[in-house]
């Protein structure tokens, strides 16, 4: 099972993978792409930054630095475009494959079929903005050239379980660690990115110098409660999506019980606080991926310091050695999970988990 971790700084590339990633990710705002359409309209869903790299000239740094150590880079392009977003998109494209970009993430069904019918010679992963829910969807874009589908976060596991091996001739990556927001990435039409056009480099500093990442983990320890209170009430809101609301049923099918409509409108109601989008983990859940052919986990977090991407590659490495040097029952593997985290964060895992065991 490989190891996907992103990158926003060319300077980085080496000690990531001295940690142990077999493979990097990275984005682009380019200048010509800001001045027609600014970070809101991103290019690759990360409307920060600080969480891509600045050019085609830091492209070509970490491809070197990439390839010098064996490792396959890729390139998110996994927006939905305008059709007169084309052309310049279609500029950056030729520009990665020039650069030796090894994959493109892609999203866009319009992307796939301009690449299949000007027959420009790309491996394509399939981004979880793809929205690929079944083994239907994936062996759809398989026929359109697709190599790998990155599978949305909502899947239970025996739903990934399923596509696998319904599919055994894609490869297919699961997120693991980081950024666990509950709403669905390819259905999202939320505009992100607006406090930094707004506030500028008093908007970047901070994230910059990684203090956003100290000021998260100072309050990830206190109740629930008191972090929604804080988040509402005191440093109010910067995007739609944090909008506080809830969700009742007005009238449920009769194949619904009442344990269920429990269950729908937890999950559906529970609004978002400042831990609804980050350090969400799966790795409790690692053994079971590896065992049924899940090709790769991806770390998310462009935007996250070098020390917090090492950390998280150390994090994996460590457990997949674990998972293939020793055997585990699920309880006791759990158990050792939770452990490392504590050992490698000090802190505990907050049991904010991708994948809960009560699914």
């Amino acid at each position: 099972m490989r190891i996907l971790a992103p990158v926003n700084n060319p300077k980085e590339v080496e000690k990531i993978i001295q940690a142990g990633a077999q493979e990097i990710y990275c984005g682009i705002i380019s200048p010509d792409w800001q001045e027609r359409y600014t970070n809101v309209a991103s290019p690759n869903r990360r409307e920060w930054k600080t969480a891509n790299l600045s050019g085609f000239n830091d492209l070509r740094k970490v491809v070197d630095v990439a390839h010098s150590n064996n490792t396959p880079v890729y390139l998110a392009l996994n927006a939905l475009y305008t059709a007169k977003q084309y052309p310049l998109l279609l500029k950056q494209i030729e520009q990665s494959r020039e650069i030796g970009v090894d994959a493109l993430i892609i999203a866009d069904l319009g992307v796939l079929l301009t690449l299949k019918r000007e027959r420009i010679n790309i491996d394509i992963h399939i981004s979880t903005g793809g929205t690929t829910f079944n083994s239907e969807t994936a062996k759809f874009y398989e026929e359109l050239g697709a190599s790998r589908v990155i599978l949305p976060r909502h899947l239970k596991v025996q739903e990934i379980g399923q596509i696998v091996r319904d599919c055994p001739s894609l490869n297919f990556e699961v997120f693991i660690l980081n950024s666990g927001c509950k709403n669905i990435d390819g259905f999202c039409t939320f505009q992100h990115g607006i406090s930094e056009i707004l506030h500028g480099q008093v908007w970047n500093l901070p994230k910059r110098l990684n203090f956003d990442r100290h000021f998260l983990n100072a309050i990830r320890r206190l109740p629930m409660k008191i972090t929604q209170r804080l988040k509402a009430d005191i440093f109010g809101i910067d995007s739609a999506c944090l909008l506080n609301y809830k969700v009742g049923i007005a009238e449920a099918p009769a194949n619904i019980n009442k344990e269920k409509q429990q269950s729908i409108l937890r999950n559906a109601s529970s609004y978002f606080n400042f831990l609804s989008g980050i350090d969400a983990c799966g790795v409790c859940r690692l053994a079971e991926f590896k065992n049924m052919g899940v090709y790769g986990v991806k770390i998310v977090g462009r935007n996250y310091s070098t020390g917090k991407k090492v950390q998280d590659v150390k994090f994996l490495k460590t457990v997949l050695l674990a998972i293939e040097n020793q055997s585990f029952e699920k309880e006791e593997f759990e158990s050792y999970v939770k452990d490392t985290f504590r050992q490698i964060y000090r802190m505990g895992c907050g049991n904010l988990c991708y994948f809960p065991n009560d699914e």
